[in-house]
């Protein structure tokens, strides 16, 4: 079984400050992540200045500022990021980021970046989805708020280019979502319906739907982290700290690892008690030399290092090479 990739989602959480960008890095890495996740873009490319702010982003941010300053003040500068990728390449662990527009794409490839996440809200941009395409570089298409016909439009539009190394992430674009709307049975369906890997990204409290995810056969799962939940910013409240990262990253290896490999075989640490627990093909008499053993003769008891059950068919009717005692559990060097 392939290992589960899990993506710490920094996103925005570094609030512009490329130092604290570096911080946030260097403790998921400690916290076990595989990947750091940040959403590249210029605000003035795909923000109009009277775009209403949602909701959570209301509660976590000043009332006063749109959602244009909002998101004006958490854009890193072209430096940063070079500053960014380079310290992700130095401490080893894979940078990936969401562009928001071409101008951030054209970035993204002037970092080298290995692949590219797309946003939920972007699943229907097929401007930036064309922009993309043509780096034929493998994507992580996050599908919340989506419908299927949407979702399929925009995996056939890859497939037209032959560009087929795409992961559905499924997820619930709401910060927390609520438990009823996580559907996760989702993800088996999609399985089904593109034959394409898919992963959870988890908007929701707690690790119970990571968890739940990883049973379903998720691939990937991406979370948002932050070092502080007080920080000011609209996600930090709906992230992880780095206690809780560990945690959930723990969490999840251990399911991974309680799923196993999938193959029905004896366990290592069962063997002793298929020896003791199980039963082995024992006389219920003592028998003389030359006597036919029938089924009357024998009986089934513990331990379970002699033939089992199934074999009962090789002794019945067969006679044995000597004398026996009662209790004698039968091998097949006994019998002609």
């Amino acid at each position: 079984m392939k290992k589960i990739t899990i993506v710490a989602e920094i996103g925005v959480n570094h609030n512009g400050n490329v130092r604290l960008a570096k911080k946030m890095i260097k403790e998921a890495i400690k916290c076990g992540a595989d990947i750091v996740k940040f959403q590249t873009f210029f605000a003035e490319e795909f923000v109009k200045s009277n775009t209403k702010k949602a909701k959570y982003q209301l509660l976590s941010t000043n009332k006063k500022e749109s959602h244009y300053e909002m998101i004006k003040k958490l854009e890193l500068k072209r430096s940063d990021f070079k500053e960014v990728k380079k310290y992700c390449d130095k401490n080893k662990i894979e940078f990936l980021s969401t562009p928001y527009d071409i101008k951030s794409v054209e970035l993204l490839e002037e970092l080298k970046v290995k692949r590219y996440k797309i946003a939920s809200a972007d699943l229907v941009d097929m401007i930036l989805h064309k922009k993309i395409r043509s780096t034929k570089k493998p994507l992580i298409l996050s599908i919340g708020m989506a419908e299927v016909p949407e979702i399929k439009k925009t995996v056939e539009y890859y497939k037209k280019k032959k560009i087929s190394n795409i992961t559905l992430l499924h997820c619930v674009s709401n910060y927390p979502c609520s438990s009823k709307s996580l559907n996760l049975k989702t993800i088996l369906k999609l399985k089904k319906m593109f034959n394409l890997p898919i992963g959870f990204s988890d908007h929701s409290e707690g690790n119970s739907a990571a968890v739940l995810a990883v049973g379903l056969g998720a691939t990937i799962i991406e979370k948002h982290f932050t070092l502080n939940k007080n920080l000011p910013g609209p996600d930090h409240k709906a992230s992880l700290n780095p206690k809780e990262f560990s945690i959930f990253v723990k969490t999840i290896r251990e399911a991974e690892t309680m799923l196993g490999d999938g193959q029905k075989k004896c366990q290592l640490e069962e063997r002793e008690m298929r020896r003791v627990g199980r039963k082995s093909i024992t006389l219920k008499r003592s028998m003389k030399r030359g006597e036919i053993i029938n089924e009357k003769d024998i009986i089934m008891k513990r331990p379970g290092t002699g033939l089992n059950g199934q074999k009962i068919y090789m002794i019945i009717k067969k006679r044995l090479k000597k004398n026996f005692k009662k209790d004698h559990q039968i091998r097949k060097q006994d019998i002609f």
